[in-house]
C-alpha cells in the first residue's frame, strides 16, 4: 500500500509540474490531465478537454460524457458496478487533475488492476 501511495505522490508532482500543451480553442470549459501509473509498467498521461472536446485522450467524447454523468467528480463514477474481475493485483494509480467549468479537480484513487478500474471510470481511462 505504501508504495501505491509512493506512486501517487509521484504522481501528483508529476501533474504539478506539468503544463497543458496549446489547444484549438484558447479556454476550454474542461481541461484535465489524467495519468495512470501501473506497478511495474508504463506510465500513460493524456489531457482531456470538454468544451469543446479535444486533446490527446484517445476516447475524448466517450470520457467527456462520462464525467458530464457525474459533474466532473470522477470519485463518483461506477461504469460496470457488476463487472467481475480476477483478484489479479497490478495497481494502477490514477490521478486526474485540472479544471471543470471552473472548478478545481484533484482526484486520485489506486486500484488493485486494471478491470476493477475500468470498471469504476470506464472510458475516462482508456489511455
Amino acid at each position: 500500500m505504501m508504495r501505491a501511495l509512493g506512486g501517487l505522490a509521484l504522481c501528483g508532482a508529476f501533474l504539478l509540474g506539468a503544463s497543458s500543451p496549446a489547444s484549438a480553442t484558447p479556454h476550454p470549459r474542461v481541461q484535465l490531465k489524467i495519468v495512470d501509473a501501473i506497478k511495474g509498467g508504463e506510465t500513460k498521461t493524456a489531457w482531456l478537454h470538454c468544451g469543446p472536446v479535444g486533446g490527446s485522450h484517445p476516447r475524448p467524447r466517450a470520457a467527456c460524457q462520462l464525467l458530464q454523468k457525474v459533474n466532473g467528480h470522477p470519485g463518483q463514477l461506477n461504469v460496470t458496478p457488476d463487472a467481475v474481475c480476477t483478484k489479479e493485483l497490478r495497481p494502477h494509480a490514477v490521478v486526474v487533475a485540472g479544471r471543470w467549468h471552473g472548478r478545481t479537480v484533484n482526484w486520485a484513487k489506486v486500484f488493485s488492476n486494471g478491470c476493477m478500474m475500468k470498471a469504476a471510470v470506464g472510458s475516462l481511462l482508456s489511455l
